[in-house]
């Protein structure tokens, strides 16, 4: 499955980058009710980080390690346990309007959800629609 949405927020392309990456504002645009970090250290590929939350209309908790970190244009990362294997790409591209946000969500459904892989397609583009939705507000609300 994978799924693709971009976003067009006012806001200048490191401003954005730096909110997506900071840890401290996941809980605020995204469905992780809790994350904490595993491993010490700044943000970087390898980083491991445990999100806890509501994915795919569940309760779980996710581990997730940071697989690509190119301030301002690329954050990417997957999950390495849990029940969905699943791999998000973001990427930020300066515009005259302010920042293209592409968001990227691909991954198979394991065990638990086999049967039903259509569902979470459309399940997975909701929750990337509401967080794009949310993270725009956020930021074009911010002075």
């Amino acid at each position: 499955m994978r799924v693709e949405k971009c976003i067009v927020i006012q806001r200048p392309v490191e401003e954005v980058y730096a909110f997506v990456t900071d840890m401290r504002n996941v809980t605020r645009w995204t469905p992780a009710t809790e994350i904490r970090q595993v491993d010490k250290g700044p943000l970087c590929v390898g980083k491991r980080y445990v999100q806890a939350g509501e994915f795919f209309n569940r309760r779980m908790e996710l581990t997730t390690e940071v697989t690509e970190y190119q301030p301002p244009s690329v954050f990417a990362f997957k999950a390495i346990a849990g029940p969905v294997p699943l791999s998000t790409k973001m990427l930020f591209t300066s515009i005259p309007q302010g920042t293209q946000v592409t968001m990227i969500g691909e991954g198979e459904p394991g065990p638990l959800f086999k049967l039903a892989g259509p569902l979470l397609t459309l399940v997975l583009r909701k929750q990337i629609d509401t967080q794009l939705d949310v993270l725009k507000r956020l930021l074009e609300e911010k002075e």
